[in-house]
């Protein structure tokens, strides 16, 4: 603005304040410039005014990306301005989330028009899969004798168990599962860990490079000193490739499952998909996680969201964070990002990632 332009606005202002004070004694007491009013938008049930901004649709001005490898990928343009439209109008409470489109939330619902996903439960007991090797030295034989089939491809319940014992107790009873692995693994509940005297990380089936031992394998014809190999596994969802392409799901997805009903009904999250040939849909859960659910095997439980792997973020490790990763005798996840006081501490703990 010019100085008389700004001169002229200064007396406007001076005249209005005048007249103001001017006012008769009875005469209400008010403000001398008009009070913004918000534009009544009628009914609800109806289409919003012209003049307002969501009635405007916004097709041709951002137009919607569509994907044919991924049709479920992004929901259209033309479905958000409904959305966006019924929100200022108090019909909706927000746009449906897409599976893969770009967005500020690393996690996303499904959108509202897709079809509900819902997978059957089995609920995984303690059990081991024996290496050969030490398969020979427990029970003086080549190979586990199968009892009976499980839901995943080739894979069955053994008629051979062992007793796991630990600096605290034992548990007996505990099932193979075969056919034999490369490496021995022993997978366990939070509760049977505790039993042992053990604390095993929560890791995914096969990923054993920090996993816990300290436990001996006791057979009919002998024993085993596991040196490592024993986890709890983390929770996950066996997806046949039928079902994957169905539903735009891929191996190393995390997903939000809903399971249970009742006051017992819980959310859990970061549930890994583990997709190929050689499984069928199932969702795992170990022993603890059924009875905090009040699941059992054969009951469903319904997919809510999910993040592709490379939207996980990097976490962030403070100083406070990197004491109580010493304290559990864990190293710093790789890839994280420390504080400049946290890496400092990490650095003289010997924490740093290798």
């Amino acid at each position: 603005m010019t100085e008389e332009e700004l001169d002229r606005l200064a007396t406007i202002i001076a005249d209005a304040l005048l007249r103001e004070r001017k006012r008769s004694p009875g005469e209400a007491a008010g403000t001398w410039l008009p009070v913004p009013v918000r534009p009544d938008l009628g009914s609800r049930e109806g289409a919003l005014p012209v003049w307002a901004g969501s009635a405007q649709s916004l097709d041709d001005v951002a137009p919607g990306r569509s994907s044919k490898s991924e049709p479920q990928a992004r929901v259209s343009t033309a479905e958000l301005t409904r959305a966006t439209r019924a929100a200022a109008a108090g019909q909706d409470s927000r746009p449906p989330h897409s599976a893969a489109g770009r967005s500020p939330r690393a996690w996303r619902d499904r959108p509202k028009a897709a079809a509900s996903i819902e997978v059957s439960i089995g609920v995984s007991n303690r059990h081991v899969h024996l290496s050969p090797t030490h398969f020979r030295t427990l029970f003086g034989s080549a190979a586990p004798t199968e009892e009976r089939a499980l839901v995943q491809p080739g894979q069955f319940a053994a008629k051979e168990i062992v007793t796991v014992t630990g600096t605290k107790g034992r548990i007996e009873g505990v099932r193979i599962v075969g056919p034999a692995r490369g490496e021995t693994q022993l997978e366990l509940a939070f509760s049977d860990a505790r039993i042992l005297g053990i604390t095993p990380p929560v890791k995914a089936s096969g990923s054993l490079g920090d996993s816990a031992g300290g436990v001996t394998l006791v057979g009919p014809a002998g024993q085993v000193m596991l040196e490592r190999g024993v986890i709890i596994a983390a929770r996950h969802l066996h997806l046949s490739p039928e079902d994957a392409k169905r539903w735009g799901l891929h191996n190393g997805d995390q997903l939000d499952i809903r399971c249970g009903t009742g006051s017992r009904a819980a959310t859990l999250h970061g549930v890994l998909v583990r997709s190929g040939k050689e499984h069928a849909t199932e969702l795992h859960l170990d022993a603890d996680e059924s009875l905090a659910t009040g699941v059992r095997t054969g009951d469903r439980a319904t997919v809510l969201a999910w993040r592709r792997p490379a939207e996980q973020r990097r976490p962030l490790v403070t100083e406070r964070d990197v004491l109580a990763i010493a304290r559990s005798g864990q190293q710093i996840p790789p890839g994280a990002i420390l504080t400049p006081s946290a890496r400092d501490r990490a650095r003289a703990m010997n924490l740093l990632p290798k």
